[in-house]
């Protein structure tokens, strides 16, 4: 079955940044994070793998002692072991989707 969503309709997560689950099952979730300019997600670690694909904007991530920027078309990869947080240092939102790998 093919499902298509798009982020108006799509469910909003409970964080600080504005969210919205793309898709999800129990293999792995995709989240689209739309950071507004000066926002953070602080640090945190989660039970699950992460990859972060750059979507729009430059996002700054953290993760222990590493700073990376993450730029539109690249992605960055952090471990479940890893704190990790991200930035917006821009003066316009940025996009990131963020897919979970459980």
């Amino acid at each position: 079955m093919i499902k298509k969503t798009t982020p108006e309709k799509a469910e909003k997560v409970n964080a600080a940044v504005d969210g919205r689950i793309m898709f999800s099952n129990p293999k792995a979730e995709c989240i689209l994070l739309i950071i507004k300019p000066g926002e953070i997600i602080p640090e945190h670690t989660n039970p699950f793998d992460v990859l972060f694909v750059g979507m729009e904007g430059i996002a700054t991530v953290k993760s222990g002692i590493q700073t990376l920027e993450l730029e539109p078309k690249q992605t960055l990869f952090v471990t479940s072991e890893e704190p990790r947080q991200m930035e917006n240092h821009t003066d316009k939102a940025i996009t990131v989707m963020v897919v979970k790998i459980f």
